[in-house]
């Protein structure tokens, strides 16, 4: 009690006053029922009277800057209105958060100002980029109705679109669009000659798109249709983009029984469509020769017969200065790529000039890098040199296709483009083909440890381990032996007649669990994989058998690989039950007599 007076006395009175008023106030209202509070002040608010508009200029913001009598005296006109950019952006953002159907029904209800052919062409590209066919034609005959012409960028969008389809099997309304596109072209391209000889509109550019779609569908007459329709020179004349879809075009034969009849007159062809570019070259002064044009001109002639053939190694030494043994040295024309280089090898392995092959590798390593050297090479490259040195007789194929790989192996560490270069399974596949061929177990067993980093050492007859050691790589340099690799290498050790060779391949399967792929359903695998598994387990079965003979000398191994030949036994049971008549070449599809045709190094398979 002495403390609280003592705390009052410092008070005045009339605080204390003030203190006594409020205490009993409380005390009043806490003793009456009130409202809650969101009730009070929503009563409060209502009961206020209503604000004179012109005082609100006398409110306060938060910013000191803001002036509202600038905004209500500003002029409504000033407005910026939607601009075809703008609605643009919009449709691509719509369109990327695959929103198209937002994006049509957004552009159909915009002002009229803000829509033109270039805003339509950006609509109908997104829909080509998702798939929708059919809805990017709507498109581009609801732009016709509502008044927008429709430009050369416009067919080109259109026949670029659709030249994406892979299927046309599925999609054969969209060829007769494309034909329909076609003519409205034609008649945009008379209209603007009539009316201004000089328009960039004027170009050809839009028909390489349907030249490809024409040679998708095999309709290698119509191109050649479209082409004499084109004026000889002048603008609006083929140029290069025109010249490469048709090349490109022809060089995209189809598979099957009348292939080669299709692949020697597409050749023909080839040749005669080379002659007359030849001539539209020195007429038109601004028509270059590019890498892409060489390219697909040398990939379509490539699958005729020796004239043909030679026609292209005579542009390979004009234009990359790649030169026949005997020919006079070239500097070439046009630096040579990685994709030029391809066609090259496979025109060499598919004339049957393996040699060349070889040769034009050896010039490319010695080529500096300007024109195109060794760092345009990549393991694409070495496996067409691969095939060239397989396809090619001799007893040492299985040394130089291992020395391949290892240079390979050695570019990918010391070169610029080192990754490009690591082996894949293609290229231990060819060159374990190799050893096969040559019976060369040395060599199968040094790639066997360079492709998976086991030490087949750890396999071999006295000093097997049952831990056998595996060298630590970056990801992916080490690889799993395929059932056609794994074919090819116990073949070798069969071949070669040496049971030490066949105990320590069945070693390396038995270790790799091989016995596991005669287990899975052949119906869950595809079908090579199932083919070669087949002739996997042939190879086995064989290789235990003629191990088994001695049996007294691998004491605990023979029960293991006797499991091994059963299961391999079952699975041989199993596929040919179904009769599966699969077979993983060309052969099949070839008219009688073609058989010959095949590259030599696939006749091993």
């Amino acid at each position: 009690m002495l403390r609280t007076s003592n705390k009052f006395e410092h008070l005045n009175a009339t605080a204390l006053r003030r203190y006594a008023t409020v205490t009993k106030q409380a005390r009043t209202i806490s003793n009456d029922p009130q409202l809650p509070r969101y009730l009070r002040r929503q009563t409060k608010f209502r009961s206020s009277p209503p604000q004179d508009p012109s005082s609100s200029s006398d409110k306060v913001y938060r910013s000191r800057h803001y002036d509202s009598n600038t905004e209500k005296n500003k002029d409504k006109s000033t407005l910026k209105l939607l601009d075809p950019y703008t609605l643009s952006s919009r449709l691509k953002k719509l369109c990327g958060a695959n929103q198209i159907d937002s994006a049509v029904q957004t552009l159909k209800n915009s002002p009229g100002d803000a829509q033109n052919t270039q805003v339509w062409n950006t609509l109908i590209w997104e829909c080509l980029k998702a798939k929708r066919f059919s809805l990017s034609y709507q498109l581009y005959t609801d732009m016709k109705r509502r008044g927008f012409s429709p430009s050369a960028r416009t067919f080109q969008t259109m026949f670029t679109g659709l030249s994406k389809i892979e299927s046309w099997s599925t999609h054969t309304k969209q060829l007769a669009h494309a034909r329909s596109l076609y003519d409205s072209f034609q008649r945009y391209m008379n209209s603007v000659k009539k009316h201004d000889p000089t328009n960039p509109e004027l170009t050809a550019k839009p028909l390489a798109g349907y030249i490809k779609i024409l040679g998708d569908n095999n309709l290698y007459q119509e191109i050649f249709d479209v082409y004499h329709a084109l004026p000889v020179e002048g603008q609006g004349s083929a140029e290069e983009l025109v010249y490469t879809a048709m090349f490109q075009a022809l060089a995209s034969t189809p598979t099957g029984v009348y292939a080669v009849p299709i692949h020697h007159q597409n050749a023909s062809d080839a040749k005669l469509l080379w002659n007359m570019m030849k001539k539209a070259l020195k007429k038109s002064p601004s028509f270059q020769v590019d890498t892409y044009l060489v390219t697909a001109a040398i990939a379509a002639l490539s699958q005729g017969k020796a004239p043909e053939v030679d026609l292209a190694l005579a542009i390979t030494r004009e234009y990359f200065g790649l030169t026949v043994p005997g020919d006079p040295p070239s500097t070439g024309i046009i630096p040579l790529s990685s994709q030029s280089l391809d066609a090259i090898f496979k025109l060499c392995n598919s004339s049957g000039r393996h040699a060349l092959c070889i040769t034009f590798f050896q010039q490319v390593k010695r080529r500096p890098a300007e024109q195109g050297g060794e760092e345009i090479l990549d393991h694409g490259h070495l496996n067409e040199v691969l095939k060239a040195r397989l396809a090619l007789s001799g007893s040492e194929t299985a040394i130089s296709c291992l020395e391949t790989i290892e240079w390979m192996l050695k570019k990918e560490i010391l070169g610029k483009n080192g990754y490009k270069l690591r082996p894949n399974l293609v290229s231990y596949n060819l060159a374990m083909t190799a050893c096969w061929r040559d019976v060369d177990w040395r060599s199968a067993l040094r790639i066997f440890e360079l492709m998976t980093g086991y030490h087949s050492h750890d396999f071999m007859d006295g000093s097997v381990s049952s831990a056998p050691r595996r060298d630590a790589r970056s990801p992916g340099r080490n690889l799993d032996l395929s059932a056609e690799t794994l074919c090819s290498f116990v073949r070798t050790a069969l071949s070669s007649r040496n049971r030490a060779n066949v105990r320590q391949s069945l070693r390396i399967i038995d270790y790799l669990k091989v016995k596991e792929l005669f287990l899975v359903d052949e119906a869950e695998v595809s079908k090579t994989k199932s083919y070669f598994t087949k002739k996997l387990a042939s190879t086995v079965i064989d290789s235990a058998t003629f191990a088994l003979e001695t049996e007294s000398r691998v004491p605990g191994s023979g029960q293991r690989w006797k499991q091994m030949a059963d299961a391999a036994a079952q699975y041989v049971k199993r596929v040919e039950a179904k009769q599966s008549d699969f077979i993983p070449t060309m052969m099949k599809h070839w008219p009688e007599g073609e058989e010959a045709r095949l590259p030599k190094y696939k006749k091993p398979l």
